[in-house]
């Protein structure tokens, strides 16, 4: 069970400032700006848990509550309900800023993927913007794994179809393309691409 008291390196009586103390400390150590790019999903993961357990901890009401789940022994489901939570809006601010600005878009569906790497969705959408960015073998590499997983999601094959269009590989976007269509075909996002196939 992750306790927050033990991520902060702290005793359950610890006072406000020696929270502080405590993130701070931590926060500057892990934080994923200053990893190695080797280790950086180690520190992104470290970082994560100490936000998390910061945010859990420095508030005096959500403190009582933390207390009261470790004594039962439900502390665990409430921090995957957060994180859920923080994953579907780091994945919808990813998506919202792909192709306006793709370097924050990654920062954002990457933080998604990592924060649940075995939903194909949040893979597939990091795998969408490391091709814009010219990451091509990893990209494919993350969208082909999540069309392995779940061949009939939408989401997932319009990805596909956008990106091999990105890489003007027009065959290979057409034939996901079709796939999607079988599922919906008034989708906004593949009208958009039957647009930008127009003439190719």
């Amino acid at each position: 069970m992750l306790d927050p008291y033990k991520i902060l390196g702290i005793k359950e009586d610890a006072s406000i400032e020696e929270i502080k103390n405590a993130y701070y400390r931590l926060a500057k150590k892990f934080h994923p700006d200053h990893a190695p790019e080797h280790d950086r999903n180690i520190f992104i993961e470290n970082f994560l848990n100490i936000t998390w357990a910061y945010k859990m901890l420095i508030n005096n009401e959500k403190r009582k509550e933390v207390n009261k789940l470790l004594k039962e022994g439900k502390l665990e489901k409430e921090r995957d309900r957060l994180k859920r939570e923080a994953r579907d809006r780091t994945l919808n601010e990813g998506i919202n800023l792909l192709r306006k600005n793709n370097v924050r878009a990654e920062r954002y569906l990457k933080m998604a993927y990592l924060l649940d790497k075995g939903n194909p969705v949040c893979k597939s959408y990091y795998g969408l913007v490391l091709v814009f960015l010219q990451k091509i073998d990893e990209g494919l590499e993350l969208l082909n794994k999540a069309y392995s997983e779940v061949p009939d999601n939408l989401d997932i094959l319009l990805n596909l179809s956008e990106a091999y269009l990105e890489l003007n590989r027009l065959r290979e976007s057409k034939n996901f393309l079709k796939r999607a269509m079988r599922i919906e075909k008034n989708n906004s996002r593949i009208i958009s691409i039957l647009e930008r196939l127009k003439g190719r």
